[in-house]
């Protein structure tokens, strides 16, 4: 019996017009989504591809499926547990909570007028963006740890002198490398995963063989970052840190990728062989399986139409607290009658870069007893960079934040600086790479009242700072020069009073 023709319309505009609405709702986090998708040399650059492909293969799954719009209410359930982790995530500024369910808020769409049976066709079209959503970047410190355990491996294979602190490899005599966050292979690993799905989807039937070209995708992909990493610490090495690879070696990783791309497409090539030529049968086999377009239907417009005008309510209640600029700390970090200002904000050439913060400190000091010696004369630089609440673009620990210049400085050594109170600041030994001149630096993260040492760790004190009325994050730095003083014996020295008085300071603002 043939359908009206109002009622075939109505089973492709039913979804295309929930899902804008959802597109309209969660605006917010999408531009700053797409924002990060413009910034090249991270991470998440293959977002907008992705996008494009997810497109593509919903369309083309669409036009196979043809499935029949309906009512679905249980499917509120699921639904309603991603819409309120987003609101969640905007009010209480945690972006990661809105950027984890922009996926399954989708998918939900999708339940609840499509049911499991014929939504579940486009759970990989639409799936595959979960592979450019930026909360992939807890895996970089694990990721950083597993690259410098392979180069320990291989080095100490070589009988190369070596040691290794955290992330950190030293050469007695040579210099140090630094597997910082754009070493983790993070990038190859998200690229991998994505080609191995997107060739999955258009040739697989079976799961176990999506499930093996997955694996060796991950595989191949952190192998060809390990390769990466290892021949350019050893060309340093070798060349006593003299080599232009060093310094440019982005396009080098994604020669070595490339190649490791080969014998991942040869397995995948011999996986496909396994598999059963597909059928052109399919189109609008699940078209039967929808419970049938009736009034009820439209009313699964409610609660995405409800969720989209929460969502922009909970974004304009934060609306007036948008960056205004920066103002300043007003605090004395160091006895005035023991230090002279020196009315600059680095010590030998050196200062943090931190990125558009609500409000700082910073400032360069000399002691006043050494003020007429030159040999013993200390500079110590203190800097305090406060977000009053973390948002996009405005956060103590993203990737435009950097302690160094790492194209300038190199770091020697790692240490931890006792604090006072049990809190233990992290500590970094920097030479120049031209010169014999040091910079000794302890830097910890005051994040909703939580110190913190560690990138990572700052980042997830946002959670437990959830059952607390704060929201206030700062990157807290103290950095010494001396010709011939122990620059680390001098940051134990000042980091329990500067410290202090640093938090005393914003547990008074916040």
């Amino acid at each position: 019996m043939e359908r009206p023709a109002s009622e075939k319309t109505a089973h492709w505009f039913l979804p295309v017009a929930l899902l804008a609405a959802l597109i309209a709702g969660i605006w917010p986090a999408l531009e700053v989504l797409g924002g990060r998708w413009l910034k090249f040399d991270e991470s998440y650059s293959h977002g907008y591809l992705v996008l494009l492909v997810s497109l593509l293969l919903s369309i083309r799954k669409w036009r196979a499926v043809r499935p029949v719009a309906g009512c679905y209410p249980f499917w509120l359930i699921p639904f309603a547990a991603a819409a309120a982790l987003y609101l969640a995530g905007s009010i209480l500024f945690v972006e990661a909570f809105q950027q984890v369910v922009i996926v399954p808020l989708m998918l939900g769409v999708l339940l609840l007028i499509w049911g499991w049976r014929q939504a579940s066709a486009f759970f990989l079209p639409v799936g595959i963006l979960f592979f450019a959503i930026p909360v992939w970047d807890y895996l970089s410190w694990p990721l950083q740890l597993i690259t410098v355990a392979f180069n320990q491996l291989l080095l100490s294979w070589l009988g190369i002198e070596f040691t290794v602190e955290g992330v950190f490899v030293y050469f007695p005599g040579v210099g140090a490398f630094e597997i910082a966050h754009g070493c983790s292979g993070l990038r190859y690993l998200l690229v991998g995963m994505t080609l191995a799905t997107l060739y999955s989807e258009l040739n697989y039937q079976r799961v176990i063989s999506r499930i093996y070209l997955l694996c060796a995708a991950v595989l191949l992909a952190l192998l060809a970052n390990w390769i990466r990493v290892f021949v350019i610490i050893y060309v340093g090495y070798e060349s006593n840190m003299t080599s232009s690879l060093i310094w440019e070696h982005d396009y080098f990783g994604w020669w070595v990728f490339a190649g490791t791309l080969v014998p991942l497409f040869f397995f995948a090539h011999r996986l496909e062989r396994k598999e059963v030529v597909r059928g052109t049968s399919d189109s609008g086999a699940l078209a039967s399986m929808g419970s049938g377009l009736s009034s009820r239907g439209w009313l699964m417009v409610i609660p995405v139409v409800s969720f989209g005008a929460l969502a922009w309510a909970a974004e304009w209640s934060a609306a007036d607290e948008k960056y205004r600029g920066t103002a300043s700390h007003n605090l004395e970090v160091l006895a005035a009658t023991e230090w002279l200002p020196l009315f600059r904000d680095s010590v030998a050439g050196w200062q943090p870069s931190v990125r558009r913060p609500d409000r700082q400190f910073t400032g360069a000091f000399l002691e006043r007893g050494r003020l007429g010696s030159e040999d013993g004369r200390e500079e110590v630089f203190v800097g305090l960079y406060t977000y009053d609440w973390q948002r996009p673009g405005g956060e103590v620990v993203q990737y435009e934040n950097h302690l160094y210049d790492s194209e300038v400085l190199i770091p020697e050594q790692t240490f931890a600086v006792p604090a006072g109170d049990g809190i233990v600041l992290g500590g970094l030994k920097l030479r120049y790479r031209m010169s014999e001149t040091r910079v000794y630096l302890a830097y910890g993260y005051y994040v909703e009242s939580f110190w913190e040492s560690e990138e990572l760790r700052a980042k997830l004190a946002q959670l437990p700072g959830i059952f607390n009325s704060r929201s206030d994050a700062s990157l807290l730095v103290i950095g010494v020069s001396c010709q011939s003083c122990d620059g680390r014996e001098v940051l134990e020295r000042l980091a329990p009073s500067v410290r202090h008085r640093a938090q005393v300071h914003l547990d008074s603002l916040f």
